[in-house]
């Protein structure tokens, strides 16, 4: 087992990068030796982000010292660019490697390098992510989907339908009309109706065999998803709630209740927490998650730790803070 690790983050202005070091500088195994950001280039960090200061005297450049592990918290597009210039391992938090041709193209514009990358999603199996060298962090309602659907694998309906909210963080540093301050707060607005692109990330996470048809929100969050997904009942009192509590079981980044979720349990944690409720033969799932957490930039390091053979949570026991 490693007993340390260099890491670097290229492009630390955002807030997946930024958010990504703030879990490294906690991490016990991890050493940051550098990180990017091309418009703040020689500024120090702790001045980009007033809340580093004490922790790090690190500058930020345009290029950033070699490293075991590089992040690339980079924009769409961006990432594949750079990605096939790096050694070491990368871990890609933008949405570049995540889908094979042509469902890749079809969700985001572009085509992707064909390297071969693996999906991290823990859930999907630490084994497979043991000394992988190319890793894409899943989207960040992907993640609370699948999350909410994977227990159910095998008795999903042939459509599934899905509502989700997410703070206005999910959208990047940069305001736009639409994430802009005071034409997000006291509103909600939904966007990407049935075509958002997270969602054959789901699909493929889940096995597949099912339409997805899902509608995402923007709501007046700086953090924060939410997603709700009304599914049939398994067969018995509760089982629906014990399927998910057994497959669930020892997952310390997963916390299974029998009630609705609150945002609060979750803001500034790596967990997920569900909520299964279930009545006269129906049951609805929630999922909620800090998108900037286990929506990326902890998720990251969950994946970093896979790929050590570390525990997955290695980092990452941060509990939420009390409103």
């Amino acid at each position: 087992m490693t007993a340390e690790v260099t890491a670097r983050v290229l492009g630390a202005s955002g807030y997946t990068g930024a958010e990504t070091l703030r879990w490294l500088f906690g991490h016990p195994r991890v050493r940051v030796v550098g990180a990017t950001a091309n418009k703040h280039a020689g500024k120090r960090l702790d001045t980009l982000w007033p809340q580093f200061a004490g922790a790090t005297d690190l500058v930020l450049g345009t290029e950033a010292p070699p490293a075991d592990v590089t992040f690339l918290c980079l924009p769409h597009g961006e990432a594949s660019k750079l990605a096939p210039t790096l050694t070491g391992t990368v871990i890609d938090l933008s949405g570049d490697h995540r889908l094979p041709e042509p469902a890749h193209s079809a969700a985001y514009g572009f085509p992707r390098q064909t390297d071969p990358w693996i999906y991290g999603l823990p859930e999907l199996g630490h084994a497979r992510m043991r000394g992988a060298t190319r890793v894409a962090n899943p989207g960040c309602f992907a993640t609370a989907l699948a999350l909410a659907l994977l227990p159910m694998q095998g008795a999903l309906p042939s459509v599934v339908s899905a509502v989700g909210l997410t703070g206005s963080t999910g959208s990047g540093a940069t305001p736009t009309a639409t994430t802009h301050h005071p034409a997000r707060a006291e509103n909600l607005r939904p966007y990407k109706v049935l075509e958002h692109q997270h969602v054959p990330e789901v699909v493929a996470a889940c096995g597949g065999g099912f339409t997805l048809d899902f509608v995402p929100m923007s709501a007046p969050l700086r953090r924060g998803i939410l997603v709700t997904v009304p599914l049939p009942a398994l067969a018995g009192g509760g089982a629906t709630f014990e399927r998910y509590r057994a497959f669930y079981e020892g997952n310390p980044l997963v916390r299974v209740l029998s009630a609705p979720p609150d945002l609060h349990g979750v803001l500034g944690s790596a967990r997920a927490d569900l909520g299964v409720v279930e009545k006269d033969g129906r049951a609805v799932v929630f999922c909620a998650i800090d998108n900037l957490c286990r929506g990326a930039g902890s998720q990251a390091v969950a994946n970093l730790n896979l790929v050590m053979g570390w525990p997955v949570d290695l980092g990452l026991r941060t509990l939420p803070p009390v409103p």
